[in-house]
């Protein structure tokens, strides 16, 4: 499998300070990358831009060390438990509260088929033509009230509770757990989209289906037109990774 394109948001929103996290840097990755991390800092709790940072960094590198048919989630477990560690001896050597805390969303190419992992509310789809194939399931509380039939999208995105996570890589936490999921179901200029939810504060799905449609119909580039979608709309840092392959 080759990548045939890389388009990447890495935006403060209307945030003070960033606290997403991209691996490889915004502006370094390439079509020979196999890798890819999107983390966010958990808001409310200590120096969420150290908690994005080092957990990308170190699961990221970590992968780079290994064969990419030896990797797979129990390895990513491995490693993010690693990174939480790594964040405990950074908050205690620094005065920090050890409630430091991160989501995760990670995809790994193989040769024919694709890893993607999360841990959080950041998301990973999986996209053909103007359809969604696959999402990840937000590991959050309105997330659950959905899958449960007791709220609608849009009740979820104006919910008081909508940030609170059940799931997350937390400094205080034992042995966190990322989800995963194999596809090998991929074709030639399949896109995955890696992102964080300041992205989809303002794409419910059914508009991203409408931009998807006007990807397919080549009248606007799918990357150009998420940048647009969002540009001075969104309250959140808003980031992702956006990589269209070649089967």
């Amino acid at each position: 499998m080759q990548i045939r394109q890389i388009d990447y948001l890495y935006e403060i929103g209307a945030r003070k300070k960033q606290e997403d996290y991209l691996w490889p840097i915004p502006g370094t990755a390439s079509r020979d990358d196999k890798i890819f991390i999107v983390c966010d800092g958990v808001g409310g709790s200590e120096k969420g831009e150290v908690a994005s940072s080092l957990v990308a960094e170190q699961v990221g590198r970590s992968l780079l060390r290994r064969p990419l048919e030896d990797i797979d989630l129990a390895l990513v477990n491995e490693l993010l438990e690693t990174a939480r560690r790594k964040l405990v001896e950074f908050a205690l050597l620094r005065g920090f509260n050890t409630d430091m805390a991160t989501t995760l969303a990670l995809l790994v190419l193989e040769r024919d088929r694709a890893l993607i992992a999360w841990c959080g509310d950041s998301r990973v789809y999986h996209l053909r033509g103007h359809e969604i194939l696959f999402r990840t399931g937000d590991h959050s509380l309105v997330y659950t009230l959905m899958r449960q039939g007791e709220l609608t999208e849009v009740e979820a995105r104006e919910h008081p509770q909508r940030n609170l996570l059940l799931k997350a890589i937390r400094a205080d936490d034992l042995r966190p757990e990322a989800e995963g999921h194999w596809i090998s179901d991929i074709r030639e200029g399949d896109y995955f989209l890696l992102c964080t939810d300041g992205l989809l504060e303002n794409i419910p799905e059914a508009d991203l289906l409408s931009l998807l449609q006007q990807n397919e119909l080549g009248s606007l580039g799918l990357g150009e037109a998420l940048r647009q979608y969002c540009f001075n709309k969104t309250r959140d840092n808003y980031s992702m990774y956006l990589i269209q392959v070649s089967a």
